[in-house]
């Protein structure tokens, strides 16, 4: 089902949100980025370097529920020193049972100098309680990039030291682990098991003399991961794609005997794999065709036809239904080649911004279910301004404007927007005024740390649950938490419920309650299908923006928090009718008053408290939903503000200016 909705402008980001930039060793550049509403001016980073590398570093902790329509439970599972989770996509870090109880891995280190580093390890009961935080990684020696899975009542772990190591317990959450085997070589590993009984693993190797070639293999098991066999059809996969598939560029999915891997990299198609039959066959399906043939890093000048192309950020995550239906999300990036810094080096434009979502029962209106190359959709005809960026404009295939064209259908013709179920983008709302696009107007690209993936908004998790609904987790640049130079990344959900994706510019921040107040969030991370009516996600969070490993915006180690969150799907029985009242607190900063937004009728107390913890004032408060304006009366200063309602507490740091 299609849903409707008028048209506003405030739904679309616009110029504000992009003061032209000069940055260091690059000239600014301006182009339409994000809507043909408004021109908007973007700006290249200087080049950085592609190859991928093995390390990783960071954390921190806390608890908090509830928000406006979503019921939601929090733990801190671990906190690790070791805070880069993936070179790209993360996924398979998640594993769950039907009884409630579900564990979470990250790669976990206690010391700066990481010798420690390996799986940490955290059970939850069906309660949704964990175990004391781990003290110490599951292997026996130094390993990395956990996946796991559940096997029968066990669990099935692959990291990687020396290869591939898969270690087993028999019963979940307790017991010691045994190795069962070694897959030599190979990194990076993604573990998962179909309802034949087979176990999966998706893995890649980087070439020790050129960086810029890897080689991605999938190996198959029918004993329970104690030997191992190497798929031919993901051997031929490689050789196609010119070794370009390389470290964390998929994710995988399963689903009885249906098992897919995803690809999701700046460089080749947006494409997945699929088998039905338990990894006995598999077929290739292109969602969008990379348009200048086979890309080469290693050439030492690279010819490039375009000025910059718009394409997957680094990040994706796949999943798959119950009916069959295969369920994709990618951050939208745009970057262009750097051959003068050198082979594997390029440019990208830090704020170009969508969470896209495809299904495979998309209808592209040419009897196919792919993303049309430009020129084929009968739209692109009315969009001359396309063709400017590149040659014939096959660099804008996937050009924001033109996603939102396929998403929203002739929005600027009709004035309105009609979601299509199975096509979308999503992903730059206001934490400070929700309902409308973040104000970016004050960033520069300092502001925003650099990562792995690179779109503004990153590393979606995508989630279905039985009946065919679906959630997405990912990472989005708060407009209204900042350190320093930098702003902080939230988490957000999005959801369709019943075929019907939210009204745009709706979805829901995690990271307003007063303890995320000083989390960097990043990377996000779910688990593909729901599990006993629940969503299951998690993230990473620290206090302070970018990856140590990186060395570029942080430059030393933290604590990082690996964050569990649970999330009732739609038809959960278990969710109460009780829901949080206020759900936006605006604007901020403030000057004579706020502005309270409620979900429910409800009478309230407003609390002010100053940083020293003294309370400055306590106001009483009728609400009634929508907006609710409230007189401050308040000096210059920062202030808590608690909003006491309907059995809900709520804490914001408010500015008064």
């Amino acid at each position: 089902m299609k849903k409707v909705f008028l048209l506003s402008l405030g739904l679309l980001l616009g110029a504000t949100g992009f003061a032209q930039q000069t940055v260091k060793k690059c000239d600014a550049m301006k182009q339409s980025v994000l809507t043909s509403v408004k021109s908007a001016a973007d700006v290249m980073t200087p080049a950085m370097n592609f190859a991928p590398t093995t390390s990783v570093a960071k954390a921190v902790v806390t608890k908090s529920p509830s928000s406006k329509d979503f019921t939601w439970e929090e733990g801190a599972t671990m906190t690790t020193r070791y805070d880069n989770q993936s070179n790209a996509a993360i996924g398979n870090r998640i594993a769950a049972w039907g009884d409630g109880t579900v564990a979470y891995t990250a790669t976990w280190a206690s010391d700066d100098a990481f010798n420690t580093r390996g799986t940490g390890y955290n059970y939850a009961d069906a309660d949704f309680q964990f175990g004391n935080e781990p003290t110490e990684r599951v292997e026996s020696l130094r390993s990395g990039w956990p996946s796991i899975c559940a096997y029968g009542n066990g669990e099935l772990l692959a990291s990687h030291a020396d290869g591939i190591n898969i270690w087993y317990r028999a019963t979940k959450g307790t017991g010691a682990w045994t190795q069962l085997s070694n897959i030599p070589t190979y990194t990076w590993p993604r573990i998962a098991t179909t309802e034949n009984g087979t176990v999966f693993v998706i893995c890649a190797d980087q070439d020790t003399q050129n960086t810029l070639l890897n080689y991605v293999r999938l190996y198959k098991s029918t004993d329970g991961g104690n030997t191992w066999t190497e798929d031919p059809f993901f051997t031929a996969l490689d050789a196609e794609y010119n070794h370009l598939i390389g470290a964390d560029d998929y994710v995988v999915a399963t689903n009885g005997n249906t098992i897919a891997v995803m690809f999701c990299s700046m460089t080749y198609d947006v494409f997945y794999v699929i088998s039905e039959d338990g990894g006995a066959t598999w077929e290739k399906k292109v969602i969008a065709a990379w348009p200048y043939g086979v890309f080469d890093w290693t050439q030492t000048a690279i010819t490039k036809e375009t000025d910059s192309i718009y394409w997957c950020d680094n990040s994706g995550s796949i999943a798959v239904g119950n009916d069959g239906t295969v369920h994709c999300a990618w951050g939208l990036g745009r970057w262009a080649p750097a051959p003068e810094s050198g082979a594997g080096y390029y440019t990208f434009w830090p704020y170009t911004v969508g969470i896209v979502y495809w299904n495979s029962n998309y209808d592209n209106g040419k009897g196919g279910n792919n993303i049309l190359p430009f020129g084929e959709a009968d739209f692109d005809a009315e969009h001359p301004e396309w063709l400017l960026n590149g040659t014939n404009g096959v660099s804008s295939m996937m050009n924001y404007d033109r996603l939102l064209r396929m998403a929203w259908g002739d929005y600027e013709t009709t004035g309105e927007i009609v979601l299509d179920p199975n096509f979308t983008i999503f992903g730059w709302q206001s934490e400070v005024t929700p309902g409308t696009p973040a104000n970016h107007e004050n960033f520069s690209v300092d502001a925003n740390a650099t990562y792995n993936s690179i779109g503004l908004a990153t590393t979606p998790a995508v989630a279905v649950d039985d009946d065919n609904n679906v959630a997405i987790m990912y990472s989005f640049l708060s407009d209204a938490r900042m350190t320093g130079a930098y702003y902080y990344r939230s988490a957000w959900i999005n959801d369709r419920i019943d075929g019907e994706w939210r009204e745009p510019n709706t979805e829901t921040s995690l990271s307003m309650e007063f303890e995320h107040s000083y989390d960097e969030v990043y990377p996000t991370f779910g688990l593909a299908n729901a599990a006993n009516d629940y969503y299951y996600f998690g993230y990473s969070a620290d206090d302070v923006p970018g990856l140590v490993l990186d060395a570029e915006d942080q430059t030393q180690c933290t604590d990082n928090a690996i964050y569990a969150i649970k999330v009732a799907t739609p038809n959960n029985d278990a969710v109460e009718e009780q829901i949080e009242a206020v759900y936006n607190i605006y604007p901020n900063p403030a000057t004579d008053h706020i502005t309270l937004v409620s979900a429910v009728d409800t009478d309230a107390t407003i609390i002010f408290t100053n940083l020293a913890g003294q309370t400055v004032k306590t106001l009483n408060k009728s609400l009634t939903v929508g907006n609710n304006t409230v007189n401050i009366d308040l000096e210059n200063g920062v202030y808590f503000c608690t909003v006491n309602a309907n059995g809900f507490n709520k804490t914001v740091k408010v500015v008064v200016k």
